[in-house]
Parts: C-alpha cells; sequence; structure tokens
C-alpha cells in the first residue's frame, strides 16, 4: 500500500477516534446534567462538540485529504444535527436550535452552489460531440463531487432516469470517423425484458398486497424497488440500442448498455475469436443473459468501468454484435 493510502486511511481513522471521543463524552455526560449547576454552558460545550467540532475533524480529514467535494459535508451535517436532538435532554436544546437555523442557512447556501456547479459542469460536458449522455453524466458528475466512486453512484442513478424516461427520441451515438455496430436485435434483449417486467408486475402486486397485511411502510418500499428495477431493466434495453459498439483507427469502445463501459486501444488486442479464451476468472460477459459470439483478447488486463461506480479488471471480452463476422473482419485487419 503507497504511503498516501495509508496517510488517509489514518486520518479516517483518527476522525472515527474524534467522533467516537465526542460522542460517548456527550452520553456520559448527559445523564448527569440535570444535576449539574453549570449544566447549560456544558449543554452549549456538547452542542458545539456535536454539531460544529465533527464536522470540521470530517472536513479537515477525510474530504481535504481525500480531495473530496464540499457536498459529502452535508450528510455529516444533517447527521450531527439529529444526533444532537438525540442525546440531548430536550430541556437543553436552545443552543441547537440556534445552530440548527445556521445549519439549515449552510445547506441552503450549499445547495445553491451545488446546483450552480452542476450547471457549470454538465454544459462543459454537453459540449463533447464525442462523449454519449451516460459519460457526460460521468464526467459533470465528476467535477462536482471530485470522486470517482461517488460521480459514478450520480450519474448512473440519472441514465437510468433519462434512457427510461428521457431517451424517446435519441438516436444511437455514433461519433464522425466510427464505426457502429449495434447488439441488441439478436441477442433477445427485448423479449426478455418485457417478460421480467411482466413477471414484476404480477408477482410484485400480489407481494405489495400481502406485505401490507403486515405494514404499510414495507409494502411501499418494496414496491418502490420493484418500480425502481423494472425501470432499470428498460433503461439498460434502452442505453443497448443507444450505446452501439464503436470501433475507430484508435480504438474499439465496448459498451454495454448501463452495465459496461470499456475503451481497447488498438495496440492491446491480442486476438480476435469465437471461441472463449482460458484467461482465468478475468473476463467480462457484455451479453444479456446471453453467450457470447466474439470474444477480444488484450494484450494485458485493463479496467472495465461498472454501473455505480465499479470496475472490474479484465483480460477478455465477450459480446455479441449483430454482425459478428463483419466486426471481427474490420479487427482482423
Amino acid at each position: 500500500m503507497n504511503p498516501g493510502a495509508i496517510h488517509q486511511r489514518t486520518c479516517a481513522l483518527l476522525f472515527l477516534c474524534i467522533a467516537l471521543g465526542v460522542y460517548a463524552t456527550a452520553l456520559a455526560v448527559v445523564r448527569r446534567l440535570p444535576h449539574l449547576e453549570s449544566a447549560g454552558a456544558l449543554a452549549v460545550g456538547l452542542t458545539v462538540d456535536m454539531v460544529v467540532i465533527v464536522p470540521l475533524a470530517f472536513y479537515f480529514l477525510v474530504v481535504r485529504r481525500r480531495g473530496l467535494s464540499a457536498v459529502t459535508l452535508v450528510p455529516v451535517l444533517v447527521i450531527s444535527v439529529v444526533a444532537a436532538s438525540r442525546v440531548l435532554p430536550s430541556g437543553h436544546q436552545q443552543p441547537l436550535r440556534a445552530l440548527e437555523a445556521l445549519v439549515a442557512l449552510a445547506e441552503v447556501v450549499l445547495v445553491g452552489w451545488i446546483s450552480w456547479r452542476s450547471a457549470r459542469a454538465w454544459r462543459k460536458a454537453r459540449g463533447d460531440a464525442a462523449a454519449d449522455p451516460l459519460e457526460k453524466f460521468t464526467r459533470a458528475a465528476f467535477d462536482v463531487t471530485r470522486n470517482s466512486r461517488v460521480a459514478g453512484v450520480f450519474a448512473s442513478e440519472i441514465a437510468v432516469f433519462y434512457y427510461s424516461l428521457g431517451s424517446w427520441r435519441s438516436r444511437p451515438h455514433v461519433p464522425v470517423g466510427t464505426s457502429a455496430f449495434s447488439h441488441h436485435r439478436r441477442s433477445g434483449q427485448a423479449a426478455m425484458v418485457f417478460a421480467f417486467l411482466l413477471i414484476m408486475l404480477a408477482e410484485g402486486a400480489a407481494v405489495h398486497f400481502l406485505l401490507l397485511m403486515w405494514s404499510t411502510l414495507a409494502a411501499w418500499i418494496f414496491t418502490g424497488g420493484t418500480i425502481y428495477g423494472a425501470l432499470w431493466l428498460f433503461a439498460d434495453y434502452r442505453a443497448t440500442v443507444l450505446r452501439p459498439i464503436l470501433v475507430s483507427n484508435e480504438s474499439v469502445l465496448i459498451r454495454a448498455g448501463l452495465r459496461w463501459t470499456i475503451r481497447i486501444p488498438q495496440g492491446q488486442i491480442a486476438e480476435i475469436g469465437c471461441i472463449k479464451p482460458e484467461v482465468g476468472k478475468e473476463i467480462l460477459n457484455c451479453t444479456f443473459l446471453g453467450t457470447p459470439t466474439l470474444w477480444i483478447t488484450l494484450e494485458e488486463p485493463m479496467l472495465a468501468q461498472g454501473p455505480y461506480g465499479f470496475q472490474r479488471r479484465v483480460r477478455a471480452i465477450g459480446m455479441a454484435p449483430d454482425e459478428a463476422a463483419d466486426l471481427e473482419r474490420i479487427l482482423s485487419t
């Protein structure tokens, strides 16, 4: 492990110790707070420790050390206020109420700043004609969050709603100077997604009414998850249609719906064929529950970008293009 990573972990551990120390002290003091003469002053001190000191420690030890965006401070502020309201007795929460107003004002300012940064980042990303919407979402999210994993989560969530609800008039993304190869017509993905949606509709309704007998909240949480899953499946299919495989003189861009994206330089291609290569576990199947008809083996492993910021180290990529023979011929020349 490199020294930078060790230092980041040390700082994160130090923040955890500070937070635990603050809350352990607060829990120990509040038990005796009603019996102390200086209860008011102690309540102010505990409030400042929980609502100000802990978020500041998080900012200096985690946010700045890891180069994260200030947006990551918002959840810590909210959790700190909620935790303080739970720890402090109701009769000693006057200082907390004053700080809550300041925190609310800070959150409004922060939301405005985030909105401005997001709009600026989106305008910058949108100007790149060579990038498809998912790539633009990822770049814009990274400009705001400064964290690839968090940016991947935000980009994936936005992409689900864009491809499922907002891409009806969109055409497949094919930049100038590239050859496109679709991979949705012969795969049967449309039929499989339609079947899954029917099953989710029928079983989701039945389970919803069954859960209502036990818990209304659980029933609606389950139904919300089912609706999101249906949107994700449909969005993945639409993304498969609108994000074909692209071949240029410099690289091959393999895009599998919302699932995987990997750009392979032409010089990294070691072998192309129809037989699955023996490269151990470093294999990526880019089909939707199908069997690849074409495999690309790499000279050395590369990272494939997955949904929600996940990455996977791969040495061979399998796919099922509609015109597999034509793609193999172009890549072999």
